[in-house]
């Protein structure tokens, strides 16, 4: 448009022949100069001639909006104040009225400035949704990179991943292990199971599954009949689990037995140790309903009490606030948190 601009100012003949749009809406034939219109056509609005304010300065606008706070919405920004105030200025200046006012009590919205964070907060969530849908939604050849813990993957989440897989073939799930926290916005990942008590500042979690385990033992074990007392399971040989230190200690407390800590008593890293040694009648576990449930269905392990230990953590599916609105991490969140849990 800008070099057809040009060559009408160099003149007419500067262009070979071809019909272009006048501002009088007749379409002309260049090639003669006695060109006449031979048809009407409506003029076409140039892409360049959006009345669009800059993304960043809404950006700006949306978080001062929601934090009422030159501040605070820096701090969230890692912007100065100073710059936050001359991106708001400018988002004022383009629109013609103000967005904002200073109180006694704080900063507030105008009247406009209400109606306009309605209109723009809407706009960015759209937006942002179609540019993650474009860099990573249910398209053929997607790949989601998630991680889990060992036993819970292996038991309770790999069954229903593989049934997500199968529904969803267009998607390729790529799967590994963790065993300690991990840090979302560095991982690399797009969503991962985490044994937590909550999502990371950033980060949106569904709870999968809380944590019940009982004091669990082979047969063999202990001739005594359930349920046994704190004192009586004390007595007994305990296996304790890497992931969960104390749980031991605070599970016979809760029974009303007061103990030391550390205890004594063998130590294994992963679930999957644990359920062997106590299957194995190397002593009382306390399991999780997920882990144990296959071994109390078949006889090689009893439950010694009933009363289960309620672990301050959960299993959540974890990932960032923005790949939480990607179509392919919302349709894995609701499969998983639409299944039902393993029965003890």
């Amino acid at each position: 448009m800008s070099g057809m601009r040009a060559g009408l100012s160099n003149g007419i003949n500067a262009y070979p022949p071809a019909f272009i749009s006048c501002p009088a809406h007749h379409v002309f034939h260049c090639g003669r100069p006695d060109a006449m219109p031979i048809s009407a056509a409506p003029a076409m609005k140039s892409p360049t001639q959006r009345h669009l304010p800059s993304i960043v300065n809404l950006n700006t606008f949306e978080v001062i909006a929601r934090r009422l706070s030159i501040t605070a919405a820096a701090d969230e920004l890692s912007l100065t104040q100073s710059a936050v105030s001359r991106q708001l200025s400018d988002l004022e200046g383009f629109v013609g009225v103000a967005l904002c006012r200073r109180t006694p009590s704080g900063l507030e919205l105008t009247a406009d400035g209400a109606g306009y964070l309605r209109r723009v907060r809407t706009l960015l969530d759209e937006l942002e949704s179609a540019t993650i849908a474009a860099s990573m939604g249910s398209m053929p050849g997607k790949v989601l990179r998630l991680s889990v813990p060992p036993t819970f993957g292996t038991l309770w989440a790999m069954p229903r991943l593989c049934a997500f897989a199968a529904a969803h073939r267009q998607i390729q799930l790529d799967v590994t292990t963790h065993t300690g926290p991990i840090n979302m916005r560095d991982s690399g990942l797009d969503a991962a199971i985490i044994y937590c008590e909550g999502p990371e500042p950033g980060c949106v979690a569904d709870l999968l599954h809380p944590l019940h385990s009982f004091p669990l033992a082979a047969p063999t074990l202990s001739r005594l009949a359930a349920p046994l007392t704190g004192v009586q399971m004390a007595a007994l040989p305990l296996l304790h689990q890497g992931t969960v230190p104390n749980s031991w200690p605070a599970y016979l407390r809760q029974l009303g037995t007061p103990v030391e800590v550390p205890m004594p008593g063998a130590h294994y890293g992963l679930l999957s140790l644990t359920l062997t040694a106590a299957e194995a009648g190397l002593g009382v576990a306390l399991l999780p309903d997920y882990v144990s449930e296959a071994a109390l269905r078949a006889g090689r392990l009893v439950k010694l009490n009933e009363k289960p230990f309620i672990s301050p953590r959960s299993y959540f599916l974890v990932t960032t606030n923005e790949r939480a609105k990607a179509p392919v991490i919302q349709s894995l969140r609701q499969w998983l948190t639409g299944q039902p849990p393993a029965n003890p």
